[in-house]
C-alpha cells in the first residue's frame, strides 16, 4: 500500500521525473520515490510525469511528461464524468498486465504469499454487456431534474445534480441497454423522490425480461406514490417492481420481481432465481468461471461439510451440494434467504442444505466445530472478525473469495495468525474495463 508523501526524504530534489509504477487496490496510480510509494490520481501505469514536491515531500503538482503506450483513446463519450470504467484509457492487455500486477503485489505481502501458488489469472473473454444489473439516480437538482449514473468523484461538484445523464452503456446487456434512455426519462419527470433504482435482466441473450428495485428516500411513504412506480413500470417496460423504504426494507411488490440464470449457471434443476434487491456477481460470462473455481478448491463431496458464510441466493451453495456436500450456509438480506430457500426447493438439494439468516460477520461461530470447508465470499470491506471465528469453528481449510485486495490482506494476515498456510490462489477479472479484480485464497491448516 503506498504510504505518505509526508515519508520521503526531505533533502530530494523538489522535481523529478518518475514512472508510474502500477495501481493501488483502490485504483489509484503510484509512484517509487527512493523506495517510498506515493499515490498519483489520475494517471496510468507506465505514464511518465514531471512530480514537483514541497519541502516536507509532499506532491504539490504531477504533470504528464509521456504517456503510457497503453494507453488508448477511450470509446465512451460519458468517460471522466462517468466513473464507471476507471481504466478505460488502459488497453485490455494493459489491464490484464496490470491486474495481474495487483494481485502479485497483493500476494507478496501476505505471509508466505509469495510462495503460495498462484494458480492462474482469468480475463473475461467479454468486456461487453456483461453487466446483468444498472442502478440510476435522480439528481439533487429538483428544479432542472436529470437522472442518470453517479458521477465520480472527480467531477460530483462540476456535473449537474451529480448524475450523469448517459444515453448508452457498452457494459450493461442489451435489455437493460435497451431500456436505459426510457428509464432516465421516467426518473426525471416523476415527483417520487428515489435513492436509486436498480434494474436487473436475466443471464440469457433470448430473454428480455428486465425487473426493477426502487429505494425512497427517507420519509417518504410507498402507498402515496404508487400510481408513479406503475408509470415507472410502463414506461420501462419492467416485468416487475419491488420497492423498499430507506433502511432497505421491502414494503410493497407489484408484478415479479425474479429473473434467472444469475444463481448457480451450471447446477442441474435450474434455472435459479434472483432478485434485484440484493447482490448477485455482476459478471454472466465470469460467474460460471467462478463457482468451478470455488468448487474445485473446496473439493465437494459425499460426507463433506462446508459451513458458507455470504450466501446471497446460493450462488455457491448449490453448486457444492449438487457434488454431494453437506452446506449449512448463512446470509443476511432477507430477500436473498427467501429467493435462496426457494431455489434449493427447486434443486432438489434440500436434505444437504441449511440456509440461516444471519449476520455472518457475528454468527458464522454458531456453526458446529470442525467443519471440513469455511467458504466465505464477504463484500469489500471482507471479514474483519475472521480470527475470532477461526479460534471457535476450527476448519480444516478456508476458501475466501476476496474482490477487495487490501482487505485480502488484512484477513489473510488473520487467517494465517490463526495456524493455516496460504496454498493456492487464482485471480479472476470480474469487471473488465475496471480496476477491480477477484482473488479466489485456499488457507490449509499449517
Amino acid at each position: 500500500m503506498p504510504e505518505s508523501a509526508e515519508k520521503v526524504n526531505k533533502g530530494k530534489n523538489p522535481r523529478s521525473i518518475e514512472v508510474v509504477e502500477g495501481l493501488t487496490a483502490s485504483g489509484q496510480a503510484f509512484i517509487n520515490c527512493n523506495g517510498i510509494l506515493l499515490r498519483v490520481p489520475g494517471f496510468l501505469p507506465g505514464d511518465k510525469i514531471d512530480v514537483e514536491l514541497d519541502g516536507s515531500g509532499r506532491i504539490i503538482d504531477a504533470q504528464m511528461v509521456e504517456p503510457s503506450p497503453e494507453r488508448v483513446k477511450p470509446d465512451c463519450f460519458f468517460h471522466g464524468p462517468c466513473g464507471g470504467c476507471d481504466l478505460l484509457e488502459l488497453s485490455e492487455k494493459g489491464r490484464k498486465k496490470e491486474k495481474q500486477a495487483m494481485i502479485t503485489r497483493a500476494l507478496s505481502r501476505i505471509p508466505g504469499g509469495s510462495e503460495a501458488y498462484l494458480h492462474s489469472f482469468t480475463a473475461s473473454r467479454e468486456i461487453i454487456r456483461y453487466l446483468p444489473r444498472v442502478r440510476l439516480h435522480q439528481g439533487r437538482n429538483y428544479e432542472e431534474r436529470e437522472a442518470g449514473y453517479l458521477a465520480s468523484e472527480n467531477y460530483a461538484a462540476q456535473v449537474p445534480g451529480g448524475v450523469v445523464p448517459v444515453t448508452a452503456c457498452a457494459i450493461i446487456t442489451q435489455p437493460l441497454a435497451r431500456r436505459l434512455v426510457a428509464a432516465r426519462k421516467i426518473l426525471s419527470q416523476v415527483p417520487i423522490f428515489l435513492e436509486g433504482l436498480t434494474l436487473m435482466s436475466s443471464s440469457s441473450h433470448r430473454s428480455d425480461r428486465v425487473v426493477g428495485h426502487a429505494v425512497l428516500m427517507k420519509g417518504r411513504p410507498t402507498g402515496h406514490h404508487y400510481k408513479d412506480l406503475a408509470k415507472i413500470m410502463r414506461a420501462v417496460n419492467l416485468k416487475g417492481l419491488s420497492v423498499a423504504n430507506h433502511e432497505g426494507k421491502i414494503k410493497e411488490v407489484q408484478g415479479t420481481v425474479n429473473v434467472t440464470g444469475l444463481i448457480a449457471p451450471d447446477v442441474d434443476g435450474g434455472p435459479y432465481d434472483a432478485e434485484p434487491s440484493f447482490f448477485v456477481q455482476g459478471n454472466i460470462f465470469q460467474n460460471p468461471v467462478l463457482v468451478r473455481k470455488v468448487v474445485e478448491l473446496c473439493k465437494p463431496a459425499q460426507g463433506i461439510r462446508i459451513v458458507e458464510g455470504f450466501a446471497g441466493a446460493g450462488n455457491f451453495t448449490l453448486a457444492l451440494a449438487a457434488k454431494g456436500a453437506r452446506v449449512e450456509a448463512i446470509e443476511s438480506h432477507p430477500g436473498a434467504v427467501r429467493t435462496g430457500i426457494r431455489n434449493i426447493k427447486r434443486s432438489g438439494f434440500e436434505d444437504r442444505i441449511t440456509l440461516l439468516e444471519g449476520d455472518a460477520i457475528k454468527e458464522l461461530a454458531r456453526f458446529k466445530p470442525e467443519p471440513d470447508v469455511l467458504l466465505l465470499d464477504p463484500p469489500r470491506t471482507g471479514t474483519p472478525s475472521i480470527g475470532r471465528t477461526l479460534a471457535k469453528l476450527q476448519p480444516k481449510k478456508v476458501v475466501c473469495v476476496f474482490c477487495d485486495l487490501d482487505a485480502c490482506e488484512r484477513d489473510s494476515a488473520a487467517i494465517i495468525r490463526s495456524g493455516y498456510k496460504l496454498s493456492e490462489a487464482a485471480g479472476l477479472d470480474l469487471y473488465p474495463r475496471t480496476h477491480h479484480v477477484e482473488l479466489i485464497c485456499l488457507f490449509e491448516k499449517a
